[in-house]
Parts: structure tokens; sequence; C-alpha cells
């Protein structure tokens, strides 16, 4: 297999095409059409390349969808998991775009990283339900302005302005908005995971958003661990030293989702209510128990969405 390692940043990119031709491009439409040329003319085809990219918020998405459209395969990867990786190539703290670019071609080769599959409309959808979070936490920090300003105005003896009606209007108004155009995208799925106990509205979209094709999991479990819910334990030896802890590996956007979730569906599904009281009864801390409850909640959101017929509770 031929790998090409891309270490990506906002405005240009470096692309490992073997253990020591490392070269750089712009980051825009023309930039990455000449990495398409470049690699082409050396032998990089598409069917047979596969291409590994740090997952950089937004600024790999162009270089993906554009490379994905010229028939490559494009792995995506845990900017966590690169990080240990070139650690434990090099005693040094040697950090460089050359020396990121090579690891992530190595992390290719042993088949480190995910398949880059989002289509336009998921990527919409992420896109909006981003949008949203953003406006949610700046609804937020704009509550705790206001009640800042409550406790001046008793120490203030002149009138002080306060903006935060009219901005706290017209935020409400924004992502009522937004929350009526996630309905649109990807309605089937959205209508499968809402029958889910737990899964609303916003939780169904933002499973749909940040986890894409669920095709390109072959287990529950494989979704577990891509959310970070996974437990990890420390073991040498023989021993395994103190408690388990999830990974926190994966989305958290999606951790913060399922938590949410997971509080409602503990309240209407009777099994995840018994459940979460019998974690609960052995001692596990409340937080412990719910986490038990969201990877319950992911196996059934599993198989909701594969089986692609709506939730059933037993009888």
């Amino acid at each position: 297999m031929l790998a090409i390692g891309i270490d990506m940043s906002k405005a240009t990119f470096h692309a490992a095409l073997d253990d020591l031709l490392v070269r750089k491009f712009k980051n825009t439409r023309e930039g990455i059409d000449t990495f398409t040329g470049a690699i082409k003319s050396l032998g990089h085809a598409p069917g047979a390349t596969t291409i590994g990219i740090e997952s950089t918020g937004v600024y790999h998405l162009l270089f993906c969808t554009k490379l994905m459209e010229a028939g490559y395969s494009v792995m995506l990867i845990n900017p966590l998991e690169s990080h240990r990786f070139i650690k434990a190539r090099s005693l040094r703290e040697l950090k460089t775009d050359r020396v990121d670019a090579i690891a992530i071609r190595a992390m290719v080769r042993v088949g480190i990283g995910r398949p880059f599959v989002e289509t336009d409309e998921v990527l919409a959808l992420k896109a909006l339900v981003t949008e949203r979070d953003g406006l949610i936490h700046i609804r937020s920090i704009m509550k705790n302005h206001r009640e800042a300003r409550n406790v001046r105005t008793r120490v203030i003896s002149k009138p002080l302005h306060d903006p935060s009606p009219s901005v706290m209007a017209a935020l409400d108004m924004e992502i009522h908005i937004l929350e009526a155009h996630l309905l649109s995208y990807a309605p089937a799925t959205q209508y499968l995971l809402r029958s889910i106990p737990g899964i609303g509205a916003i939780s169904a979209a933002s499973l749909v958003a940040h986890i894409g094709d669920i095709r390109r999991f072959s287990s529950p479990e494989k979704l577990v661990a891509y959310v970070g819910l996974d437990c990890r334990v420390h073991q040498s030896g023989t021993s395994v030293n103190g408690r388990g802890f999830i990974s926190k590996r994966g989305n958290h956007q999606l951790r913060a989702v399922l938590y949410n979730a997971a509080f409602s569906a503990r309240q209407t599904n009777p099994d995840l209510k018994a459940y979460f009281e019998k974690k609960v009864s052995e001692g596990k801390h409340y937080v412990s128990a719910t986490t038990a409850i969201e990877r319950k909640l992911l196996h059934i959101v599993f198989a909701v969405w594969t089986r692609g017929t709506p939730f059933e509770a037993r009888a």
C-alpha cells in the first residue's frame, strides 16, 4: 500500500510522500490541485494510495473532500493519537511540520485512523450543530454577565445600560431558526433515532452530524470507543493499578450529548432506569452509573440505526 502523511494547518500543509520527501503546499483549491497532480506524477494513483491527515477542526475539510472526489482513500487521525505516536518514536521533544507529516504517514501504514466518509449533507448538518452549540455557549456567557451586572447595580448609584435583553432575544431567535433547519438534514435517520427514549431532536441531529455513516462501525463496541466511553485500565505485568476510567479519546461533543440523553433515558426507559439503580446499589458513583447508561444507549442507537426500524420497548 502506498501511503502519504499530511500535516495540516490553516494556510498550508506538509505532505510526506515517503520517509524523506516532504513538500509544502497551500491549503487552497489551487494548492490541493497542485498536490494531486504531484502525487499522480510520482505514481500515487487513486485506489492504490491511502492518505492520512489529522482531524484539525475545519481546516482539513477542503482537502479531504477534494481528495475523496479524486478517488483517494483519506484516513482521519485523532491528534491525541498522533501526539502519542510521535512521542513514542522519539526520546527528544521534537515537533515540526516535517516530523509530524512523516509520523502520520507511518501511522497510516500500520492502519491507524478512520475513513473520511462525510457527505455534503452530513457536513452541512455538522456545521449547523456546531453553530448552535456556539450560540448556546454565548447565551450562557450573557446570562453570567447579566447576573454580574445585577450585583453591580446594588452598589452603583448611577443607572447602567443593560444590553442583555436585546442580545438574549436575538440569540434565542437565531437558535430557534437553526434548530428548525436541523430537521431538514437526514430526516429519515433522525426520525429513527428520535424513537429511542432519551433521544430528542437536538440529540438525534448531533448523533447524525458527528457519527455520519453508522456502517463504518462493525460493532457497537467500536462506536463506544469512537465516542470515548470505553474503559481505560492501567496495567503493568500482573498488576492492575487503580480504577478503570473512560478513555475520553473520542468525540467530546458526543459525550456531552449522550450524558444529557442518558439522564432523560433513565427516566423514560424502565430497563435503563432499573440498570442505573442496580449500578448505584452496587456502590457505583452517580457519574459512573450514568456513563454505563450512556454505553447502553449507544448500543441501542447502533441497533436502531443499522436495523433501520424504530425503537420498540420490550413487552
